[in-house]
């Protein structure tokens, strides 16, 4: 068996390990599983054209949630195997609720917005100054044509921002003063919470996201706290790296 799982991740910024929730999640579930890995920081998409994948046993699986499944098989892991059906239900629906909703309303905040330049400064600092813009470019028009096809991207920007508040305080509302979501024990669908809510956070602080969770949802920042914590004690060693590259 190979000893670790090559990991394809964007690269930090200076103030997260990752801004791509599911580059983050699949980092976490890593870390949770405790199964090694080589991480791999950088843009280089997968067959999917998309990120994050992994490398493993001379097999390559796209999409974080494939790779999670894949991992958890082969290593014969399950970080979920404490909840009950009943939870594991929830957890599935909150899952999807973040991924499939959430996220959009964060990637159009990072890409589409003012932020969108810091965002081209961070990400491609690696690219010349041409090349730098022209991949910017490329990543713009593609996360507008995937808000557009979601249909989310179809909405003013005031109502996308709405839906955002709705998903943000139902996560807030069911995990209450619990430490994770259904208890003292993260479960996968933590990850996904984290990879959501830590780059709003940390990243785009003054996002409307950002400002909702911080001044009103904070049992979702003390959740984010305690994952990065748990999971992440080299977290600003690995900002470090970055910054040092600059």
């Amino acid at each position: 068996m190979e000893d670790k799982v090559n990991t394809y991740l964007i690269v930090p910024t200076e103030n997260v390990v990752n801004v791509s929730p599911p580059c983050l999640k699949l980092e976490t579930f890593l870390r949770m599983a405790n199964i090694p890995y080589n991480p791999i920081r950088g843009w280089r998409p997968s067959t999917k054209g998309k990120m994050p994948w992994i490398e493993y046993k001379g097999k390559d699986v796209a999409d974080s949630n494939f790779s999670i499944q894949y991992l958890s098989k082969e290593f014969g892991v399950d970080v979920d195997e404490h909840l009950t059906a009943e939870q594991k239900a929830v957890a599935t629906a909150f899952l999807v609720m973040l991924e499939e909703n959430t996220y959009w309303t964060l990637a159009y905040y990072l890409w589409l917005t003012d932020h969108s330049v810091k965002i081209r400064e961070r990400l491609f600092q690696d690219y010349s100054t041409p090349m730098k813009y022209v991949l910017f470019k490329l990543t713009q028009r593609t996360i507008r044509g995937y808000l557009h096809g979601h249909g989310i991207g179809r909405h003013t920007e005031e109502e996308l921002y709405g839906i955002a508040e709705r998903d943000l305080r139902a996560v807030s509302a069911y995990l209450g003063e619990k430490k994770f979501l259904f208890g003292d024990k993260p479960c996968l669908t933590d990850a996904v919470i984290f990879g959501i809510v830590g780059p709003f956070i940390w990243e785009v602080p003054e996002s409307p996201q950002g400002m909702l969770i911080t001044k009103e949802l904070t049992n979702l920042v003390e959740h984010a706290q305690h994952m990065k914590e748990t999971y992440f004690p080299d977290w600003e060693q690995l900002l470090f790296k970055q910054q040092a590259s600059e």
